[in-house]
């Protein structure tokens, strides 16, 4: 690849960023995490989002800051910025748990409060966004994905969901 061809990528991934801060500033659900994390939406300006190769996830965050997966550029802008929501809601719980005696992680995802409570946001954030049909999905998906036992999903399917009912 040349300069000019790194460059132009560096610039469109930059601005994409960019304007993923500026549409979830003015996010409802970005908006209410905020609200409960008692952060002010601008604290996001300060929050490295970064695009990157070299995770093998989808994104991740460490220390408060975001590093997406580079495959997530060839999705929809609204899923992109709905993974970011959900990796700033770790920024937020990094933050708040800073200088605090460490809790041992629960070796089922789905089942740990800082993954329960990201994932409540961002399927909040989907279903302000897409169609109910397309949250729903997302959501069975997700309790495939992580091999969530049938007997089970319903009860972890009402706990993703909480958000959606708390905000009625």
């Amino acid at each position: 690849m040349d300069k000019f061809a790194k460059r132009q990528k560096l610039e469109k991934r930059t601005k994409l960023i960019a304007k993923i801060k500026a549409f979830l500033k003015a996010d409802e659900t970005y908006l209410s995490l905020c609200e409960e994390y008692k952060q002010p939406p601008e604290i996001l300006d300060g929050i490295s989002i970064v695009f990157t190769d070299d995770i093998d996830v989808t994104a991740k965050t460490i220390n408060a800051k975001v590093f997406l997966n580079s495959a997530l550029l060839d999705d929809q802008f609204k899923i992109i910025a709905r993974y970011v929501l959900h990796e700033l809601t770790h920024c937020f719980q990094h933050m708040e748990k800073e200088g605090k005696k460490k809790t041992k992680k629960n070796k089922i995802y789905l089942d740990r409060p800082e993954e329960l409570e990201a994932f409540q946001y961002q399927i909040k954030f989907d279903n302000e966004h897409r169609k109910d049909s397309d949250v729903n999905k997302y959501v069975n998906n997700l309790l495939s994905y992580h091999k969530v036992p049938k007997e089970e999903r319903p009860m972890k399917k009402k706990e993703l969901t909480e958000k959606l009912r708390d905000s009625e």
